[in-house]
């Protein structure tokens, strides 16, 4: 049975990306030699969801996770990329993560903050890896505004880098 799995980087003051949606704060981050287990993650995953901004944002950069298949959430009409599998989605995602947990591998829940909210008030997301970066950014996106209840999560595994990251897998 495939989990969802959201696994991002954020910084030390809550921030998964800058105001304007930018990750170019990451851009010294891993060290030569380190990807914090995002190898053997991505190897584990057979499908990245994302919403809209987040699709636009990998589609920038002209490149994909892997051999990845996607899923966006979005109410737009956007093009596919490249020869990638996409489903362009508008609605309730329960059914489609019904779908994706009979599947093999573990989907990656890639962002963006709103549709990973959306996702914890659903109760589809089964674990959330957050990888800590000793950056502060002052002001940003943070990591999931609109949670409508309290949620305790169980911490299943933590690890620390020699370039003071620190890596905490939970489940929800």
């Amino acid at each position: 049975m495939g989990k969802i799995i959201c696994n991002l980087a954020m910084s030390l003051d809550g921030f998964i990306a800058d105001e304007k949606g930018g990750v170019d704060w990451l851009n010294d981050y891993p060290p030569a030699g380190e990807d914090y287990g995002m190898t053997a993650f991505f190897q584990s995953c057979g499908t990245a969801i994302m919403g809209s901004k987040t699709y636009e944002q990998a589609v920038s950069f002209n490149s994909w996770f892997g051999d990845m298949e996607g899923v966006v959430f979005t109410s737009r009409q956007l093009k596919p990329f490249k020869s990638i599998a996409i489903k362009f989605i508008n609605g309730d995602p329960t059914p489609v993560v019904a779908e994706l947990r009979k599947k093999q591998k573990d989907s990656w829940m890639v962002g963006g903050a709103v549709l990973i909210a959306d996702f914890i008030n659903r109760k589809l997301l089964d674990e959330i890896v957050i990888t800590f970066i000793p950056k502060m950014l002052g002001k940003g996106m943070p990591l999931c505004p609109g949670i409508n209840e309290i949620k305790k999560l169980e911490l299943l595994e933590s690890k620390q880098f020699k370039d003071g990251v620190i890596q905490l897998k939970y489940k929800l």
